[in-house]
């Protein structure tokens, strides 16, 4: 069966006209409708009696993603800031408090059927491994670089000394993503790497912040290596049988595509031939969104085209009155293009039925 064919979802009304053109019979057709009607029906009624709401954008899924965020901010934050009144064997103490207490309870509730929520309460606990590990490195004065700062400092700047925190979340969440199924795992995993990558380098460099173009080529390298992560998570991890469908790769490829395509775009063309080089990529990225039918490909791809096309009227043609027809009768020809190419291919794969209709009429 192809993928066109495991796509296809037929109306009642489809059933009853394949009815009409002698296809299935007529007592078929009112058997599959019955059929279908049940399977509706107990399906629906699966969905009632689940413990919990099913995923989309409703009151709670927000109420969940919002108790998490405010877990993770007292936790991983406001806690991390506490230093002077606890110190180090105290702040890692209570994290491992709460560290405990979110796996043990989201464990309890995936058990329960409460998938997400008990998966934001692991997806929490993994949020918590940076800290925990910081206050282990700080007790025992070990440090894979000189000692990169207070805690606080671990989201705004770069450093070699905060990798080992890093590698701990990503090995973390993939022990996380072995037992407990959950999309939003990914999130963190995709997060340290990024953040990895930056410390690596600035470990390689032998110097605590990277320069302006340092930095561009270093979110280019692990933007593309985070994407293919994601691709990787996608073929792998998905299950058809699953109750709820995660997405596993969502936050590879959002935290990939703003690496890579920040990076890219911070990067100073120095010819117009390096600008064009970005329009390709972006129009690149576009037919990703195609092949993946992703959407956030797709964002990014045309926010890029338009900043070229930005710098088409604004630097190159600032001066020439005729670019805006000429820019306006571009979009209109791609418009008409679109439409001639689709009448097209649809007269196209008309045409072998049609002869085939006439053999066996002439026959």
């Amino acid at each position: 069966m192809t993928d066109k064919q495991a796509e296809i979802i037929l109306s009642v009304s489809d059933i009853r006209e394949a009815s009409a053109e002698g296809v299935i019979s007529d007592s078929n057709a009112q058997s599959l409708i019955e059929w279908a009607v049940k399977r509706s029906d107990r399906r629906s009624a699966e969905v009632a009696a689940l413990p919990e709401q099913p995923k989309g954008f409703n009151l709670v899924t927000v109420a969940y993603y919002f108790g998490a965020m405010l877990m993770i901010v007292a936790c991983g934050w406001f806690l991390g800031d506490k230093w002077d009144s606890l110190g180090s064997q105290g702040v890692l103490v209570t994290t491992i408090v709460y560290f405990s207490i979110a796996v043990a309870l989201g464990r309890w509730l995936r058990g329960k059927g409460y998938l997400v929520g008990g998966g934001l309460l692991v997806t929490v606990a993994v949020c918590l491994l940076p800290l925990i590990t910081y206050c282990v490195e700080d007790l025992l004065g070990f440090w894979p670089d000189v000692r990169p700062g207070e805690y606080g400092d671990y989201y705004p700047y770069v450093r070699g000394g905060w990798i080992l925190m890093e590698w701990v979340t990503i090995i973390g969440a993939l022990v996380a993503l072995r037992f407990v199924r959950f999309g939003f795992l990914t999130a963190p995993l995709a997060f340290s790497f990024w953040f990895f990558s930056m410390d690596l380098a600035a470990l390689l460099f032998g110097k605590e912040s990277l320069s302006s173009e340092e930095y561009s080529w270093v979110s280019v390298v692990v933007g593309v290596v985070t994407m293919l992560i994601g691709y990787g998570l996608e073929r792998t991890m998905h299950t058809s049988d699953e109750t709820y469908s995660e997405d596993f790769a969502f936050w590879c490829y959002l935290f990939g595509l703003m690496a890579f395509w920040g990076g890219l775009t911070s990067l100073n063309g120095d010819s117009e031939l390096n600008r064009f080089v970005y329009l390709l990529i972006n129009l690149a990225l576009i037919g990703i969104a195609l092949y993946l039918k992703r959407r956030v490909f797709l964002v990014f791809g045309v926010l890029g085209a338009h900043f070229y096309l930005g710098h088409l009227a604004f630097t190159v043609f600032e001066d020439s009155f005729l670019f805006p027809f000429v820019l306006a009768f571009l979009g209109l020809s791609l418009i008409l293009i679109t439409v001639f190419a689709q009448s097209y291919l649809r007269r196209l794969a008309a045409e072998p039925l049609n002869s085939r209709g006439a053999e066996r009429s002439g026959s």
